[in-house]
């Protein structure tokens, strides 16, 4: 799990640091891009973030109260520059495709689509998590970690077995209720990168199977009741309220897309 911090020094460097820090401890440090530390001193700041967006799993919008509405000295809004640089990093995630996540401080509320540059307005479509500062901060960041798929640098060494998927609203992780298309259901429960699977089609077909994460995709092993066997590949699409599959089995490929219900 690679995660990218976007955020504007002006209005959220006192929270940033600290989320880092938090965020360093569960996916390692070497997995968390924040400019202050990631850049180098004469590094190219452009070619290094460019990178780290391409190669990130979760970019994590950081939006305090002033986000939208910082000017700069001539009194211009900082978001009406195509120069801003966190301009520049969000509209590189929306265009990418990467899983963007909004996290509003300080009592902030999401930006109105009409408050944003054309290509920034998707931002408030994306759905956001309230990061605490106070009390609660240890808290909200837990439950952001969780719904990041939990800690990924020290992978589990067994199989979840049977039990019921946790109830999460997690951008990628896999695990949670899953509706396929043909209106059956699907249960995949995750334990760090190993994943089980098991379900039933409308038509009463019964499957399962078992794998793990590598990269963007989950790769299980896939048996059904009717005697097919084969390869399921997963990817986690839409921040994570879909999923588009293939099962490759000796008959074929078959495209599926299921939908998220918890």
């Amino acid at each position: 799990m690679k995660i990218f911090v976007s955020y504007r020094r002006e209005d959220t460097q006192h929270v940033v640091s600290r989320l880092c820090d938090r965020l360093d401890n569960a996916f390692g440090p070497q997995n968390v891009f924040f400019d202050e530390r990631s850049v180098g001193t004469g590094g190219d700041f452009l070619g290094q973030v460019g990178g780290a967006i391409y190669t990130s799993d979760a970019i994590l919008v950081v939006i305090g109260r002033n986000w939208a509405t910082i000017r700069d000295a001539k009194g211009r809004l900082r978001l009406s520059d195509p120069d801003d640089p966190v301009r520049w990093e969000v509209g590189l995630a929306l265009a990418s495709g990467r899983i963007l996540i909004p996290l509003l401080v300080d009592q902030a509320r999401m930006p109105a689509k009409g408050d944003l540059p054309r290509e920034l307005r998707d931002v408030t479509t994306r759905s956001g998590v309230r990061l605490e500062t106070g009390a609660g901060f240890d808290a909200s960041v837990d439950d952001l970690i969780q719904r990041l798929g939990g800690p990924t640098t020290h992978a589990a060494t067994r199989f979840p077995g049977t039990r019921a998927p946790r109830r999460t609203t997690a951008w990628t992780a896999f695990e949670g209720n899953w509706q396929t298309q043909d209106g059956g259901m699907t249960q995949i429960t995750q334990e760090g990168n190993l994943l089980e699977l098991h379900g039933s089609g409308a038509n009463g077909v019964m499957y399962e199977g078992r794998g793990h994460i590598e990269g963007r995709h989950a790769i299980l092993d896939f048996a059904n009741s009717f005697g097919v066997r084969g390869r399921l590949v997963l990817e986690l699409v839409s921040n994570g309220a879909y999923i588009n599959g293939q099962l490759q089995a000796p008959t074929g490929i078959a495209p599926f897309v299921m939908m998220r219900r918890t």
